[in-house]
Parts: structure tokens; sequence; C-alpha cells
């Protein structure tokens, strides 16, 4: 039995862990966004698709969507496109998180019904949130007096006049004592990720860093350290660069550790410390998480049959294949796929059901 994953890669998959048998103990955290007339549409998907991607990577949290408005129906977003929405009713909100949506061309002015929203979400302890200017209806409803409010530069001067008790300050995004607010679409993922750590499980808070590198990719260099929370205390050496770079080039056709080493310029045992100091498994350990991140990857995003899968990821036979992708991910390849591709929606389910669509 090889277990699951102990190198650096563990925090790319530790949301596709499964089992075969479904505890059913989900937490369920609902959400609701409060779109204004000319919201943003990039702010409100990508507050959107961070939470379908906590889904899909198979969080033990649920994320329920809902979407608001003042009149219901339709509602045009900031690019001309209508969203569908409920009317806002108080006696319905009953929210974990409820989200105002502002945007660029968004008509500041204070409206009763957003007001007793927030405010009856505050006092039953959920987590209230502005985006872009949306800070506004925050403040209007007496939820950041003195606190740090993070708004659109635009806004601030009509804060600063309306609101002078609330402390607009250069941050992209501010949360705290369960209030969150962002300046712009660019900050939103930050801030609604600041959120669904805070409302998630314990393991679910391990995969905030998995979602940001989903919307955030980025390569590892030189003086990088591996994706995950743990912040190591030296850069990764160049010689570890390269020969990483040199697996990731050759997963079809897997090298030997003695040729990456050699192409490098160290010993096969410089390698070996290298790579446990630095990345927490022996170089053949990473070399075979890396080529099942890449197969769970094909299988998520592909319709190539398993046994392409299994080539293309450098396992010469089938069965050696299915064996050890069971192993690290809790399930054999079909099973797997089959839980991840079970709908025309992102691969997900669970997600369209929780969404409402």
């Amino acid at each position: 039995m090889m277990g699951t994953f102990q190198s650096a890669l563990k925090f790319q998959n530790i949301g596709f862990w499964q089992t075969t048998d479904s505890t059913g103990n989900e937490k369920v955290v609902r959400v609701a966004f409060i779109l204004l007339d000319h919201f943003s549409l990039t702010a409100l998907s990508t507050a959107m698709d961070a939470l379908a991607t906590g889904n899909l990577i198979n969080s033990n949290t649920v994320y329920k969507v809902s979407t608001y408005s003042l009149l219901g129906g339709l509602v045009e977003s900031d690019i001309g496109i209508p969203l569908s929405s409920q009317r806002l009713n108080v006696e319905t909100i009953n929210h974990d998180a409820v989200v105002v949506v502002g945007g660029q061309r968004v008509r500041l002015s204070s409206h009763p019904t957003v007001r007793r929203a927030l405010k009856k979400t505050a006092g039953g302890k959920g987590i209230v949130a502005g985006v872009w200017n949306a800070a506004f209806y925050l403040a209007d409803a007496g939820l950041l007096d003195d606190q740090d409010c993070a708004c659109h530069t635009d806004s601030c001067a009509l804060m600063n006049e309306y609101f002078p008790q609330v402390k607009t300050v250069e941050a992209e995004h501010t949360f705290a004592h369960r209030r969150a607010t962002c300046a712009g679409a660019s900050s939103a993922l930050d801030m609604v990720l600041a959120i669904m750590q805070n409302l998630s499980t314990r393991r679910d808070a391990d995969l905030v860093d998995e979602i940001r590198r989903v919307h955030q990719p980025k390569r590892l260099q030189v003086n990088d350290v591996p994706p995950g929370p743990t912040v190591l205390a030296r850069p990764i050496p160049r010689p570890l660069n390269v020969a990483v770079s040199l697996m990731e080039n050759h997963i079809e056709e897997p090298l030997e550790i003695d040729e990456i080493a050699s192409h490098v310029g160290v010993s096969r045992r410089q390698l070996e410390r290298r790579f446990a100091r630095y990345l927490n498994a022996a170089p053949n350990r990473y070399y075979l998480e890396l080529r099942l991140t890449r197969a769970r990857q094909l299988i998520m995003q592909s319709n190539r049959s398993l046994t392409d899968v299994a080539l293309a990821t450098g396992f010469v036979s089938y069965p050696h294949f299915y064996k050890r992708f069971k192993d690290l991910f809790g399930l054999p390849p079909m099973a797997f796929r089959d839980n991840y591709c079970s709908s025309d929606f992102g691969g997900s389910e669970r997600y369209a059901i929780a969404a409402g669509f």
C-alpha cells in the first residue's frame, strides 16, 4: 500500500482524495449575492467560481449560492448581460454570508431593505461583505464603524464624506470581525477565499491555497517555495528547479533519476538530499506523484480513454496505473472520472444543484 501524497504536490491534490464510502457529513454553507443594477459581472463570476471550485475539489463543505436583487427578475450587469435573481426579502435572508456586489457604474444610495438584510445577517453572526464600492451599504447599515474598509478609489471620497467614522484604507481587501470588503473585481477572489476559510471545515481551510493556485497559476521559480501553506527557510536551489522542470517535460517517457542528476550537474545522492529537504520526498516518489497529478488533470479535463491517460503519464501497463492512482486518490480511475464528470456543468452535478441551476 503506497498511501497518499507525501511530497509538496499534496497541496495540489489534497482536495481530490476520496474514499469509496461517503460519510454524508458535509457542512452546508449558504451564500447570498445581492446584485445592484450594473453590478460588476467580472467580480461576481470570480467570487462564484471560487465557490464552485471549492465544491468541485470534493471538500467537506458544500457552498449553496443564491442571487437577489431589489426588484427580482433579470438584473443588468456592467457589460449589459442580465442575470436572473430573486426579489430581496429580509424574511428569506438566512445565510452564512451575504455579499453585496457593486461596480464602476453602480449608483450608490441608501436602501432600507439592503440595510435590514445586512443587519439581520450580522446580528445572526453571519458574514457581510461588499465588493467594489458596495462597502457603502455595509457602512450605511452601521456595520463598518471604526473598522478598516477597502473601497474602489473612485468611491473613497464619497465614503469619507458620508461615513467619516469608517476608515478607508489602501488595501485590496479587508476581512475582520466577520466584515469583508474588496476594492474591485481583481481582489474579489482573495476576499471570497478569506470568507471561505472562515466558514468552511478545518480540513477545507487547507484547500484555499489550491483554489488560489487554480485561479492564479504561477510556475515554480528559482527563489520560490512549493505551493502550500508551509514557508521554507531557504529558497529552492537552481539544480532542484531544473530537475523538477525536466520531470515536468518528460511525463510520458520518464527519465531515470541518474540521468536527471547528470543533466543538472550533481550526484544522485546530492539530488536525493535536496528533494527530501525542499520537496519532502525522494526524487522517484516526487516523479511518480507528479505523473499521477497529471493523470488526475487529464481524467478530469479530457475525454481520453483511461488507457491513453496511463500511457500519456508514463505507465507501461494499465493495472500498474490503476493501483497507483487508487492508492493516491482513494478511488479507481473510472470511479474518479464518474464522480467528477457526471454532468455537463464543469464535471459536477453537485455544484449545479448547489447553485440552483
